[in-house]
């Protein structure tokens, strides 16, 4: 549509595996308009990739080894793509997604930071001076972790 001015006033994203494109579900109208969704769908990548690794899975031990037509090409794309599917499904949780959870003051977002940097750091170069920053960093998280839950 050419020449005209719309305002879009909200776009999510869906959760889709039906295509190679991130499927989009754009809303258009006032600004004002609330849009916002009630909950969000957290995904555990870590156990999708852990649990694609397995090779012994019935569903893809249906596929056949010699794949000559068309329909045999559509059959073990419906089969890997409702593996894929199930897989992200089972591995994902729905979460409210205006959580009441606090954000972590500054200061101890920068001690994490800090640590996590010395870890990486002590990990690659192994000298003593650098486990005892990283221990000594640790114990400083452990105390300032201890005062943030009493402020709460």
């Amino acid at each position: 549509m050419k020449g005209v001015a719309l305002t879009l006033s909200c776009i999510e994203t869906l959760q889709c595996l039906d295509s190679d494109h991130r499927p989009v579900l754009m809303k258009l109208g006032s600004l004002t308009g609330d849009c916002h969704p009630l909950n969000k769908t957290r995904s555990n990548w870590q156990k999708v990739s852990t649990i694609l690794d397995e090779i012994n899975t019935p569903l893809l031990n249906n596929i056949p080894n010699d794949i000559v037509s068309t329909d045999d090409i559509d059959y073990t794309i419906g089969a890997l793509t409702n593996h894929i599917r199930t897989v992200v499904d089972n591995s994902s949780r729905v979460v409210p997604a205006n959580s009441d959870r606090k954000e972590l003051p500054r200061d101890f977002r920068e001690l994490i930071r800090a640590k996590n940097a010395a870890l990486r750091r002590a990990g690659k170069y192994f000298t003593c001076e650098n486990r005892s920053h990283s221990r000594a960093l640790q114990r400083k998280i452990k105390a300032r972790m201890e005062e943030v839950k009493n402020e709460n």
